[in-house]
């Protein structure tokens, strides 16, 4: 899972994508793909359920890539074969892609009949990666897209309402602008944000309001 540090202006977000994961880490079996892996940072939780892990990115990954085991240009045709995986996951890569209707065509082709394809992309997110940063979804986005690809059984979940993905921005953005002297001020005030902003969501959830999604979907 993502390391968590608590004196950081941004663990709630990683503690959001850990909890993704683990809402939902019994449905990754056999062969696992992991498209733009980046740092692999679920590797060893996803072998605990699964039987082979392997890790895919291409070279102009911003990420080191001494964890990736399979160099690609997920941007393109996979040079994977057909029905070659179990379950294929994606985090938070989804926006990078130029053409993300291809991308979940490769995903489908590359998928065993009955597999899972597990994905999280952002919503109310700032650029990042740029100039690889190209797109934000909604569930009726997202939901469109499987559905052109040949996905059924589709699962879209919100993974923050209004409150997180409020105190996020404001974190990342105050944290951007704060001289050293003044971070340490800023401390306990984000720690304080990210600790109730979740009470708060669990409250007043709004689905119309999220940082980031989390999508199941199978191949027939």
């Amino acid at each position: 899972m993502n390391k968590i540090n608590k004196l950081t202006s941004n663990w709630l977000i990683h503690k959001i994508n850990n909890q993704s994961l683990a809402r939902h880490l019994r449905l990754l079996t056999g062969r696992v793909i992991d498209l733009g892996c980046g740092i692999s940072p679920y590797r060893i939780d996803i072998l605990q359920v699964a039987e082979e892990y392997i890790g895919v990115d291409w070279s102009n990954s911003y990420h080191d890539l001494s964890n990736v085991d399979v160099l690609i240009n997920i941007t393109g045709p996979l040079s994977l074969g057909n029905e070659c995986a179990d379950t294929v996951v994606s985090f938070q890569v989804m926006e990078h892609l130029p053409e993300p209707g291809f991308f979940l065509s490769e995903c489908y082709r590359i998928l065993r009949s009955g597999g899972k394809l597990f994905i999280t992309v952002p919503f109310n997110w700032h650029v990042h990666e740029a100039p690889y940063d190209y797109f934000r979804y909604t569930r009726h986005g997202l939901e469109y897209l499987l559905q052109q690809a040949g996905f059924i059984d589709i699962l879209i979940e919100e993974n923050t309402g209004f409150w997180q993905m409020w105190i996020l921005k404001f974190n990342y953005h105050t944290a951007r602008l704060a001289w050293v002297p003044i971070k340490i001020f800023m401390i306990p005030i984000w720690f304080l944000g990210q600790v109730v902003s979740p009470v708060l969501d669990g409250i007043d959830r709004h689905p119309q309001e999220t940082a980031s999604y989390t999508v199941i979907a199978g191949k027939l």
